[in-house]
């Protein structure tokens, strides 16, 4: 993280070779036939981005939006996955072909994500596993899936409906997730 910030040359080299490389990689994945290729790397914390907005801007972005030209152009979705705060790089993200973005949603805040993202990006659902989840009542994790899903999804944008579970997440609760998401409906 220090290269970026200063701008070493060397780091420049090693992020150009590293797109080489997932280039290579990815041209293998579109013959397979999947509807939808994921991307997976945490650029927040609980807090903010990892590294200034300017430096992903100019460092990550551009590689990312090789990478998914790529799969874009061979008809396949381009679905992203990021961890913590990533507020300030969801409008890059979607600018440069993300359909189906899988972020959390609690950590950004699901008024901002419903007033700024809804119906522009389909979310695939990231729930509350480290409270909610793991202590919360069946009628609770319902209660927290619908405003979820109310705040995140939308008939224009879509919602895929997917919870993590953690060792010790009680049984209950997991078949109260299932439950309300086989019921929960936009209308």
């Amino acid at each position: 993280m220090m290269d970026l910030a200063l701008g070493d040359q060397q780091n420049e080299a090693f992020l150009q070779d590293l797109l080489e490389f997932n280039l290579r990689y990815i041209d293998k994945w579109p013959e397979v036939g999947y509807d939808g290729l994921h991307f997976a790397d945490d650029w927040g914390t609980q807090r903010s981005l990892m590294i200034l907005p300017d430096l992903w801007r100019k460092y990550f972005k551009p590689a990312y939006k090789k990478m998914f030209g790529k799969v874009i152009n061979a008809g396949v979705d381009v679905h992203f996955h990021s961890d913590g705060q990533i507020s300030e790089i969801i409008p890059d993200l979607i600018d440069i072909g993300v359909k189906v973005l899988n972020c959390q949603v609690n950590v950004i805040g699901l008024d901002l994500i419903k007033k700024n993202y809804a119906g522009k990006v389909c979310f695939r659902t990231d729930l509350d596993r480290q409270h909610v989840m793991m202590f919360g009542k069946p009628d609770q994790v319902r209660k927290h899936i619908r405003e979820v899903f109310t705040h995140v999804g939308s008939a224009a944008g879509g919602v895929i409906a997917c919870g993590e579970i953690d060792d010790g997440t009680p049984i209950k609760n997991i078949r109260a997730m299932y439950e309300e998401f086989s019921h929960f409906s936009f209308n």
